[in-house]
């Protein structure tokens, strides 16, 4: 999972990433990859002590400003997801610095399919489907609406994938509250929310000063501070939610690891997710419940009560399930 995250210069936008990173000296040219913590993980490493321990993890990239010329659009490309970072300390308009980001996305996507359909004019019938899907897809950014309002079957999402479309990713947008003054965030949250896409603010110089304190002082501060977590925890959780994802778990003394998936995938593409082996030769999935093996954290005594699920192919991975892949090949 890759977020590209874009703002303006002096919207707090680094400021915020060096606070992901977890240090005011963090090199914001670089990819940052976080652990997203899960306390499901932290269980099973207690209980296991395994020789390696795998976090879920998402990956950032600060765009410098301006976010959106070409020099800069390979990262937002090359992502999974958008994250819009507004300056709200200064008691601008975030609204129409929202649009601006919005238009200047879908500007670059106009520009990609322009191109793309004069080639496709003078090739064969075969590609006609391609070419009104693209048509269609520029009508809708002319009528100032970003791609991923689009309703798309998954052959159509499969035709625009190759271009990486900007605006047909998830959008996050972060409204930065350092300082004072802060706009009501009523309407811009409305407006996000009419774009399809989610809305998070973020005082991102007080996430900055908290990396300064000890980790296990950290929680205890942000409770007296009246926060229930971090600006970071929740960035990373708007962004699993954001692309609907899920984790589950494999354990044992080797690895205990959290592995993301989409919401509603099946057991045959979990194992997959593991090793293309296992779903070629997928014979069987053993499922446990995170929850019922937090209560009895034993296989043995849970086989004695039959809790143990044995599932098909085509059984829905939940959120938090354990699974064990029995497999031949």
């Amino acid at each position: 999972m890759k977020i590209a995250l874009a703002g303006q210069s002096g919207s707090g936008r680094s400021t915020l990433y060096k606070a992901l990173a977890g240090s005011p000296d963090a090199d914001t040219s670089k990819p940052l990859t976080v652990q997203v913590p899960d306390e499901r993980i932290d269980f099973l490493t207690d209980h296991w002590n395994p020789k390696s321990i795998v976090n879920a993890t998402v990956t950032f990239f600060d765009v410098p400003s301006p976010a959106f010329n070409p020099r800069n659009m390979g990262r937002i490309k090359e992502s999974t997801a958008v994250a819009y970072v507004l300056d709200n300390y200064a008691l601008g308009n975030l609204e129409e610095t929202f649009l601006q980001n919005e238009s200047e996305l879908m500007i670059s996507d106009l520009s990609i399919m322009e191109k793309r359909v004069a080639r496709l004019t003078k090739e064969s019938k075969a590609k006609q489907a391609e070419a009104m899907l693209l048509v269609r897809a520029m009508q809708s950014i002319e009528n100032e609406i970003p791609l991923r309002l689009m309703e798309l079957t998954g052959q159509e999402l499969d035709i625009l994938s190759p271009f990486t479309l900007a605006s047909l990713k998830p959008l996050l947008v972060i409204s930065n509250r350092s300082g004072e003054g802060i706009s009501d965030e009523t309407a811009i949250s409305a407006l996000v929310k009419k774009h399809g896409g989610a809305f998070l603010g973020i005082d991102s110089g007080f996430e900055l000063e908290l990396c300064e304190f000890p980790e296990e002082d950290r929680d205890e501060f942000l409770e007296s501070m009246g926060f229930s977590s971090s600006g970071k925890a929740r960035v990373l959780s708007a962004a699993h939610t954001l692309l609907d994802l899920i984790s589950f778990l494999t354990m044992g003394k080797d690895e205990v690891r959290a592995w993301p998936i989409k919401r509603g995938s099946t057991a045959l593409e979990a194992a997959g997710t593991i090793h293309s082996d296992l779903a070629r030769g997928f014979i069987r999935a053993q499922v446990i419940p995170f929850a019922l093996y937090k209560e009895t954290p034993s296989e043995v005594e849970l086989r004695k009560s039959g809790s143990i699920g044995l599932q098909g192919k085509e059984y829905i991975v939940q959120d938090g399930d354990i699974l064990e892949i029995k497999f031949s090949v």
